[in-house]
């Protein structure tokens, strides 16, 4: 079955592509920059296609040629703090290039499943008494992000009830592990680590809010949740995938502790604060749980760790850190 994946080359698009093809399916896969750094080993195997979602006529010829049976949309710019700085940009990416796809799609005719991957974000800040967060929970985001999210949570809805799409909404709590861009807070602490670890760096960590509270589960847990549910979900139903455990940040730094030798003092930075940060997520997958038997597997620490070793192995092995050592 050709399986098509927007957004390939990213962090959770690779992980997915490594998975759809440990279980031989045929992989087609997006991209917008040429970066293939996260595919390594397996990228001979994906049919790679460059193209611009936000080009209603890349995408509508695309899928006229490729016909996929399935569609794993994840392009889009995912940043939460970037979206302050660049709300439009964050909009037209992932709005309007949801919308391309699904458009294209409905004019195309395509008997196709399209799996829209949503976000904890757009929930926003929410009571304790509404703890864990359902799907039935209304979304109230309060960043740019977790906004244009929630826009195309409800657009994949609507396309479902208007044209029949077969549209799965899938809203993933946060995710974690090796290959994760920097700008997100879990690769932030953790590549500050490898070159500590690497006396690189002072042992001295930069960071910001430590209260803050996360649903944390591992990338690799979250694909095979978006296999299963592109699967046996219903169209156009909405479906949570979080591991139902909270960590905050500084719980977060103290397993990173301890997976290094080295003693590290904290800084912290008041400008990586956002005033609209939001104290506690935490998810309840039991309706995904129930359809699809999914349940969480890798520990945090077993993450973390991982996290560390590419982290250590990215740092050490770039030309930078090769000269350095050779002074």
């Amino acid at each position: 079955m050709p399986v098509l994946i927007t957004g390939v080359t990213g962090f959770v698009g690779s992980h997915l592509a490594q998975y759809l093809l440990s279980r031989n399916q045929k992989v087609w896969g997006t991209y917008h920059s040429g970066n293939f750094q996260n595919l390594e080993s397996f990228r001979h195997q994906i049919r790679l296609l460059r193209c611009d979602l936000t080009d209603f006529r890349h995408i509508l010829d695309l899928l006229r040629k490729l016909k996929p049976e399935q569609i794993y949309h994840l392009a889009a710019t995912s940043s939460v703090g970037q979206s302050f700085s660049d709300p439009l940009g964050v909009y037209c990416v992932n709005f309007l290039g949801t919308l391309n796809l699904l458009e294209a799609v409905r004019q195309l005719n395509l008997a196709a499943r399209v799996l829209v991957t949503g976000s904890s974000e757009m929930y926003g800040k929410v009571g304790p008494k509404n703890l864990p967060l359902r799907e039935t929970q209304p979304l109230n985001p309060v960043s740019p992000y977790g906004v244009s999210k929630a826009a195309c949570d409800m657009l994949a809805y609507q396309y479902f009830l208007n044209y029949g799409l077969e549209t799965i909404r899938v809203r993933a709590f946060n995710h974690i592990g090796p290959r994760q861009t920097l700008g997100f807070v879990i690769p932030d602490f953790v590549s500050q680590v490898a070159k500590i670890q690497l006396r690189m760096q002072e042992p001295v960590l930069t960071v910001g809010n430590l209260a803050v509270k996360r649903d944390f589960s591992d990338v690799r847990d979250i694909v095979e949740g978006y296999y299963l549910l592109m699967q046996k979900g219903n169209p156009g139903e909405a479906y949570n995938l979080a591991s139902g455990k909270v960590f905050s940040l500084r719980e977060i730094l103290g397993i990173l502790c301890q997976l290094t030798a080295s003693k590290i003092k904290l800084k912290i930075r008041f400008s990586k604060m956002r005033v609209t940060d939001i104290p506690v997520l935490v998810g309840d997958s039991s309706k995904a749980r129930r359809l699809t038997g999914w349940r969480p597997q890798i520990p945090i620490r077993t993450t973390l760790a991982d996290t560390l070793e590419y982290w250590v192995n990215r740092i050490s092995s770039s030309p930078v850190s090769k000269r350095e050592a050779s002074r």
